[in-house]
């Protein structure tokens, strides 16, 4: 709180100030105490009017807010718009004159608003300054990134960061502390215009009444303080007072000549008002200043006109009212009488000559440009109590320079423009053009454009190019150019004819832009499109391309050609266990050598991954030769890439695996070809690996029917196209014990399809995943639905669990899931896992097993004997059984390994504590065997098919029946 009022006579009335960064009008010191104009002036009048002045120190947005939501009094240093007019009163007059400049470093060569196209320019937010400049790019069709800050200070830093490249701020605080941040003044002027004090929209008309009446005093020079207070903040003279750079030698000359007849005026209208006698020539003096094609006034200290020239005067809706005693309100809108009014008072209150442009609006809503120059006018004493000015309308010169300007900017743009006469010779180069062809202006003029040929274009294309200028008016079109240092180089070249009115040809423009940027981002981009990153081979997609184009070529002329897959062996090893930097490293050289097994014109690409594509054109049209070619060209390759490789350092072999694929007909399209290769490379990895194989149409067959089944495995899951059928299981002392679920799929056209068929195919594609889940369920709720029968409800469900089901990540759960929501008894069923599952994460697999044996569930480990077992795994395994496989029982009688097998089998899993079945007992002698041995449970034809589970009782009978 600064109270300001020494009175104690009534209690001082306390007004709260919003304070935010806008050194020096307002702004809060190092010391944390209000500073600067505003705060010197409110000073002054909260003395008089005894107000106790609270500064509140806030953001010029949130001081806006407070200040219309009532919790602020007065905001000082706002720039009154119309969208803030409707929020807040104003001061009546502006209180402090100003305008925003653009500040740049000493090197910049920023000089004008144009410069500042693609630049960043720093300004603070929220302010009518940065609404003013963004309206001013667009404008223009700048494209500047502005970068907000909170405080003129923070703009000035952002440019000595280097994140900003000019600053924009008020003059007044730019004089004060731009020098400090290195920075100097652009010579761009924006916004100019006044400063005004703010409250809250008919909040306090009586804050603002006080201030307004000790504004007037400050207006008319009978308070000192307000110039002392200016002197102290403002440390160089306005740029208001600054005159233009060129002066309308016109509008000087005129106003030499009106001051010299107003003097003379002036002085005999005081003789005659003095001695009451006749001026004789006044009546030619007027018409010499009526006659001016200018606005001649003058107006005294209250901005009042005590004359005007005709000129002026036919400005009035009613000339002969007349303009003497009145003010520019009679002929302008507010927003001009506010900028003559800014104008004059630099020049009533601070006695400074100015020339300045004016944009004027008049009432009927025509606006005018005018050159104004005024001059105090002073008594003897020296008091100015007039100024006299003269106002030159330059709206139709404003736009001829303006358009002139334009072209100028236009003319040294980025672009490289050149204009010659009508016989190519060169009278005008901007310095991109120059800067862009190495030679200097001086060198061009006088020249041809020819000068610049690189010898890329015949002369049939320049005269080309002439033809199509006398014809059209106009060329454009890119073209090789040499510079100066010989560079050759792209550019975008237009040209355009200019014609007299008669139709002659009198000058040719054109413009330059250097593309090879553009060029080089094409090249990128087609290399990227059609080529390999890693070894910079042809891609997938242009190996495509040249392959359809080589079909096509290969029809015209009766040759043959062939397309060699080519497929690293082990490439996945060597990756995992030396990381891909390695692997890298090997598809590099294998790319090279393999450059080295063809001919120029045949194309060496690559796939992606590990797989490559030679394709071999121009081979002999009769399919032995040109598999004879092709295969000679194999062995190469197989020779060349089974030589030793040096990777990080070391020593490392490999070999690959080729498929071959010959084409003639050019009926044979590019996506068959690439099929039918990589189908017989896949034949040469199953043939051992490091050979070469040649496409066979019984493979194309059989991988045809593959495709259609898994197609129709697909259909079959969605349409409930499988059923379970049951093989019993049988013991010697119980009788039928349970049975194994066998998946049966019922093709409506072909009838009941073999497992043996269709279970590789569901297992390659992963459809044995969703395939075993319906398994599962259906498994469950056929023991749900035996348990309802007390003959079967004993029976346990053996059912298959593909490794691939069993590893994936659900498993468990899936499994928990099925049992709760069928209802089904764990202890009834029975999975039947493989030895194959044990080659991989042993340890994954019994915690799996253990969670589920810890609900009841049993397992049973199916064909055992077939594949690989460790006796310490089977120790650890939480199983239930053991099943011999069919095929040790198929030959049990005959062959003497296999009922040693079996009998080895029996007492692993007696001594293991397990149970054991077989499969495949067809016949009492095997099973008289296996009983022999110790098997007491068996499972084959001998005791029934696998049948719908209807037949089941049935065949339970039939066994209890048996001896």
């Amino acid at each position: 709180m600064l109270p300001v009022s020494a009175s104690t006579a009534a209690p001082a009335r306390e007004v709260r100030v919003g304070v935010y960064a806008n050194e020096p009008t307002v702004f809060m010191n190092q010391h944390g105490r209000p500073a600067g104009i505003f705060v010197d002036l409110l000073n002054l009048v909260a003395e008089r009017e005894r107000w106790s002045v609270r500064y509140v120190p806030c953001e010029l947005r949130a001081c806006l807010d407070d200040l219309h939501n009532g919790r602020l009094d007065l905001v000082p240093d706002v720039p009154r718009t119309p969208a803030r007019e409707a929020q807040f009163d104003f001061t009546a007059q502006p209180i402090v004159d100003t305008w925003s400049e653009v500040y740049r470093q000493s090197s910049s060569p920023i000089q004008s608003v144009l410069d500042l196209d693609g630049k960043r320019v720093a300004v603070q937010r929220d302010t009518v300054q940065k609404d003013h400049f963004m309206a001013l790019t667009r404008r223009y069709g700048l494209q500047v990134m502005v970068v907000e800050v909170d405080s003129p200070d923070q703009a000035f830093s952002a440019v000595g960061s280097k994140n900003a490249e000019a600053a924009i701020t008020s003059h007044l605080f730019g004089s004060a502390r731009a020098p400090g941040h290195g920075l100097v003044d652009s010579g761009i002027v924006l916004q100019p215009g006044g400063l005004y004090i703010a409250s809250g929209k008919d909040r306090n008309p009586d804050l603002l009444a006080a201030i307004d009446k000790r504004a007037a005093q400050w207006r008319d020079g009978s308070d000192a303080a307000y110039g002392q207070v200016m002197r102290r903040w403002v440390s160089r003279p306005s740029a208001n007072t600054v005159g233009r750079p060129v002066l309308w030698a016109v509008g000087a000359l005129l106003l030499a000549v009106a001051l010299g007849l107003l003097v003379v005026f002036l002085r005999r209208r005081r003789v005659r008002e003095r001695s009451r006698h006749p001026w004789t020539s006044g009546h030619k003096l007027r018409t010499i200043l009526d006659s001016v094609g200018a606005f001649i006034y003058i107006k005294d200290a209250e901005h009042r006109y005590q004359y005007a020239n005709q000129h002026m005067l036919a400005l009035l809706p009613d000339a002969a009212g007349g303009l003497i005693g009145q003010d520019d309100s009679a002929i302008f809108d507010e927003a001009t009488v506010r900028q003559l009014t800014a104008n004059d008072r630099l020049v009533l209150e601070r006695g400074e000559r100015i020339e300045v442009e004016e944009t004027n609006t008049f009432h009927d809503g025509s606006v005018r440009t005018y050159l104004s120059m005024k001059m105090p006018l002073r008594d003897s004493d020296g008091r100015i109590h007039a100024l006299c000015g003269i106002s030159t309308d330059i709206t139709d010169h404003r736009g001829v320079e303006e358009s002139l300007q334009i072209a100028a900017i236009v003319f040294e743009s980025f672009e490289g423009m050149v204009v010659t006469g009508p016989d190519q010779r060169i009278i005008q180069a901007n310095t991109s053009y120059a800067r862009l062809t190495g030679y200097p202006v001086e060198e061009l003029v006088g020249k041809t454009p020819a000068l610049l040929q690189s010898g890329r274009h015949d002369q049939t294309f320049y005269r080309t190019m002439q033809e199509t200028l006398q014809s059209v008016g106009s060329w454009q079109g890119e073209v090789w150019n040499r510079r100066k240092d010989g560079e050759v180089y792209p550019a975008w070249i237009t040209v355009t004819v200019v014609r007299s009115a008669q139709g002659a040809i009198t000058h040719y423009v054109g413009t330059q832009t250097d593309i090879s940027s553009r060029k080089a981002a094409e090249d990128e981009i087609r290399l990227l499109a059609f080529y390999d990153p890693l070894t910079g081979l042809p891609n997938r997609r242009l190996m495509a391309d040249r392959l359809q184009h080589s079909l096509a070529a290969s029809a015209r002329t009766g040759t043959g050609g062939a397309l060699l897959f080519v497929d690293m062996d082990n490439f996945k090893d060597l990756n995992d266990t030396q990381g891909h930097e390695i692997g890298d490293q090997l598809l590099c050289q294998v790319a090279a050598r393999l450059g080295g097994c063809v001919r120029n014109g045949d194309t060496v690409a690559r796939l992606g991954g590990d797989e490559f594509v030679l394709l071999l054109e121009g081979l002999s049209a009769l399919p032995h030769e040109a598999a004879s070619q092709a295969e000679m060209v194999g062995r190469k390759v197989l020779h060349a890439l089974g030589q030793s490789y040096q990777l990080g350092g070391h020593a490392h072999h490999s070999s690959c695996s080729i498929g071959v694929t010959l084409y003639a007909d050019p009926h044979t399209t590019v996506d068959e070809l690439l099929k039918r290769g990589d189908m017989a490379m896949y034949q040469a990895k199953g043939a051992g690996r490091n050979t070469l194989r040649f496409f066979d149409p019984r493979t194309q067959a059989a991988v045809t029917a593959r495709t259609a089944l898994e197609a129709g495995l697909r259909e079959a899951l969605r349409e409930g196209q499988f059923l379970l059928h049951y093989q019993p299981q049988i013991g010697q002392l119980e009788g039928l014990v349970g049975a194994e679920a066998l998946l049966r799929w019922e093709h409506p056209q072909r009838g009941l399809v073999s497992p043996a068929e269709f279970i590789p195919v569901a297992e390659a594609c992963g459809l044995i995943v969703p395939l075993g889940a319906w398994i599962l369920r259906a498994a469950c709720l056929q023991l749900v639905e035996w348990a309802r029968n007390p003959a079967s409800a004993h029976w346990t469900l053996a059912v298959n669990v593909s490794a691939l089901q069993f590893r994936h990540p659900h498993f468990v759960e899936d499994v928990v899931e099925v049992l709760k929501s069928t209802g089904a008894n764990p202890v009834r069923l029975k999975l039947e896992l493989t030895e194959s599952l044990l080659l991989d994460d042993v340890e994954d697999i019994i915690r799996r097993m253990t969670t589920l044996r810890a609900l009841g569930v049993r397992f049973s480990l199916d064909d055992f004997g077939t594949g690989y077992s460790s006796l310490s795994y089977l120790k650890r395994l939480p199983l239930d059984q053991l099943k011999i496989d069919q095929s040790f029982v198929r030959d049990l009688l005959t062959d003497p390994n296999d009922a040693a097998i079996a009998r080895t089998i029996v007492n692993l899993a007696h001594s293991l504590d397990l149970g054991v079945i077989a499969e495949g007992v067809e016949t009492p002698e095997q099973r008289d065997m296996l009983a022999s041995v110790g098997c007491l449970h068996w499972q084959g034809y001998l005791f029934g098919r696998p049948a719908p589970a209807s037949a089941l009782l049935r065949i339970a009978e039939q066994v209890a029946l048996q001896p």
